[in-house]
């Protein structure tokens, strides 16, 4: 399957929408989309991945979301990731990083 990422604005963020699967093969389109995000996107503004549409997760996409999260850290702008179906979100449990990031239900 392959990995549609679209990006939009609102008025308080960027959001970046991943659908379909992110692994091996993929992940350069997400780590490229939140590169763009955290660097376009300034304080107060947050970067909003919407993994809503990603069945399934691979470690590389989990690595391309901290990789996003210590960049915009460093910006001082906010990372929110909207996980939408169970499966995926089990990978962020089972590594811990449901500690680190900063993980919604929705919007």
């Amino acid at each position: 399957m392959e990995l549609v990422i679209t990006a939009d604005r609102s008025d308080d963020a960027l959001f970046v929408r991943a659908k379909g699967e992110v692994d091996l093969g993929t992940v350069a389109q997400l780590n490229s989309a939140l590169d763009a995000a955290c660097e376009e996107a300034s304080p107060p503004m947050a970067v909003v991945a919407d993994l809503s549409g990603v069945t399934f997760l691979a470690s590389s996409g989990l690595s391309a979301l901290v990789r996003a999260h210590e960049r915009c850290e460093k910006a001082g702008t906010p990372l929110r990731v909207i996980v939408g179906n169970r499966a995926v979100l089990r990978g962020f449990e089972v590594t811990g990083l449901d500690k680190l990031l900063d993980l919604r239900e929705s919007e």
